[in-house]
């Protein structure tokens, strides 16, 4: 099977985090921002897309998750916890303050063109998250996030033996990565130990 994905998507991490955690062998394709060979596939310009051994397209996380999960017959399920889903929520916007004035300029694969840097910078900068501003109200940007690590830590309960459920670990994974790209954040001890460990059994690397 192969995944198209963008090393930065947090859509594409989590349906990585899944194919790892289910020991799902994929051939993982990382596309250019400005390519468009999913449209060539599926009409559409999106990711993750992962084309099954028999040649059907799944353009979806949580269609390619629920997949992967009968595949591997196992008892997991896509429901969300209600917790995962607010803290979720709560998160996307600190992400995007995060992420996007820096992904364009790390060595993500997606970037390596000019082209694919100007594509991204044109669709993702608005008024509300101009790139120079938000680098210039990291400390402020960085406060929220480190709470949001905090917790996390209570939610994922990191410190007691309790399995963490698959989708809500794919999904706090995936947003958590993304922290990383801000040195200025400050780990908590625990689930920085918890995303470097799932990091090497999922062979996603954390967006450093």
């Amino acid at each position: 099977m192969k995944l198209y994905i963008y090393e930065h998507c947090p859509f594409s991490a989590r349906v990585r985090y899944v194919a790892g955690m289910l020991n799902i062998p994929l051939t993982v394709t990382c596309i250019a921002y400005d390519d468009k060979t999913t449209n060539a596939l599926i009409g559409t310009k999106q990711v993750p897309l992962l084309i099954k051994d028999d040649g059907e397209a799944l353009a979806e996380s949580l269609d390619i998750i629920q997949y992967f999960i009968e595949l591997a017959q196992s008892s997991e399920t896509i429901e969300i916890s209600t917790s995962v889903f607010d803290w979720q929520k709560a998160a996307f916007l600190p992400l995007q303050k995060i992420g996007y004035p820096r992904w364009s300029n790390m060595a993500l694969p997606e970037f390596e063109t000019v082209s694919a840097r100007q594509a991204w910078r044109a669709k993702k900068e608005s008024d509300e998250l101009n790139f120079d501003v938000l680098l210039e109200d990291t400390p402020n940007i960085v406060n929220d996030v480190e709470s949001l690590i905090e917790e996390a830590k209570t939610i994922l309960q990191l410190e007691t033996s309790q399995p963490v459920h698959l989708i809500d670990g794919a999904i706090m994974f995936s947003i958590l990565r993304g922290f990383f790209s801000a040195p200025e954040i400050n780990w908590e001890k625990t689930v920085k130990d918890w995303m470097e460990s799932v990091s090497v059994k999922t062979h996603v690397p954390l967006l450093k």
